[in-house]
């Protein structure tokens, strides 16, 4: 008589030891998947903000000077994005966009409402967001959301934020795509005269309309008891520039920006840069080179790269 075969199978044990060590290397590798697809959606937000820094180069070289980050309001509202897109691969899309008409008014309201990747960061946890702030007077300004704007410059508020430096009252604090006004009708290149590879001409406020106070958010709020609101999230709105350094809130019920004055600390108007890259957020300077620039980054040098005119140069970036 033949002996029996015995056959082999995996005890309870075993099994539980195999899942165990399964999960232990899932577990492993998910963070650096999750690195590896950020560091290619850091890299597009990247080529998307070179793209845009050449359209403004492009408009430089055909109307010898820069756009403005918002034109004269009395003739009508629109910021710099109208006129920059002509000279990238949108212009398609603006065709039929009247500069003399405010943003969100027909012609431009339904071209506005079109969301637009060349401006909108890939890392941004919410790409299709819509801006739709109502008026007294209708209609709402509504449009399509983007993640980048144009610092305007510097806000003496900073000097209450800084510890190792004071800016005087009669610092010139105006960025290279500054806002009309009677001192400034025009941005030329030969007003950047701390050089083009030390001043910011395009960096990143994401996530806007929406708040967000470091990485916790706070869904949009127009009306009621606490109002709130990250300004300047449609990508034509000229709410979208602004000088840095100030801690306010959109209203005041919300309570100031807490945290210090720092990249990624908060994307409301008028605070800082903020983007949703670890570590820091993608600059576009007036060269039209892309830098990152850490979140411990010292605060006055970051100040000093933000102006066009201070006289100063900052060393700066990783």
């Amino acid at each position: 008589m033949s002996k029996p075969r015995t056959v082999r199978a995996f005890t309870l044990v075993e099994l539980l030891v195999v899942i165990a060590i399964i999960g232990m290397l899932v577990a492993m590798l998910l963070p650096a998947v999750q690195a590896a697809r950020e560091s290619a959606r850091r890299s597009d937000c990247v080529n998307r903000l070179k793209q845009l820094a050449l359209a403004f180069h492009n408009y430089e070289n055909a109307k010898k000077e820069f756009p403005l980050s918002y034109m004269n309001p009395d003739q009508a509202k629109n910021n710099w994005a109208p006129f920059v897109l002509p000279f990238l691969e949108e212009q398609n899309l603006i065709t039929g966009y009247d500069l003399m008409t405010d943003w969100w008014r027909e012609p431009n309201r339904s071209i506005v409402a079109i969301r637009l990747p060349i401006v909108t960061c890939p890392s941004t946890p919410q790409p299709d967001r819509m801006q739709d702030k109502p008026e007294t007077n209708p209609p709402n300004k509504t449009g399509a959301c983007g993640d980048y704007f144009t610092p305007a410059g510097v806000h003496l508020d900073i000097n209450l934020a800084l510890t190792n430096a004071q800016f005087l009252p009669s610092a010139d604090l105006r960025g290279a795509i500054h806002w009309y006004d009677d001192t400034n009708k025009r941005n030329r290149a030969a007003d950047i005269t701390d050089g083009l590879s030390n001043t910011i001409m395009l960096a990143e406020c994401g996530g806007r309309e929406d708040v967000y106070r470091g990485r916790e958010r706070f869904p949009v709020v127009y009306t009621g008891a606490v109002p709130i609101r990250a300004r300047g999230g449609a990508w034509a709105t000229t709410d979208n520039p602004y000088a840095i350094g100030q801690r306010l809130p959109w209203k005041a019920a919300f309570g100031p920006i807490p945290g210090p004055v720092a990249i990624n600390n908060s994307n409301e108007w008028g605070h800082c840069f903020y983007s949703f890259h670890s570590g820091g957020a993608n600059f576009t300077f007036a060269d039209a080179s892309v830098r990152f620039l850490a979140e411990e980054m010292d605060l006055y040098a970051l100040a000093l790269l933000t102006t066009r005119a201070g006289n100063e140069i900052a060393e700066s970036g990783r």
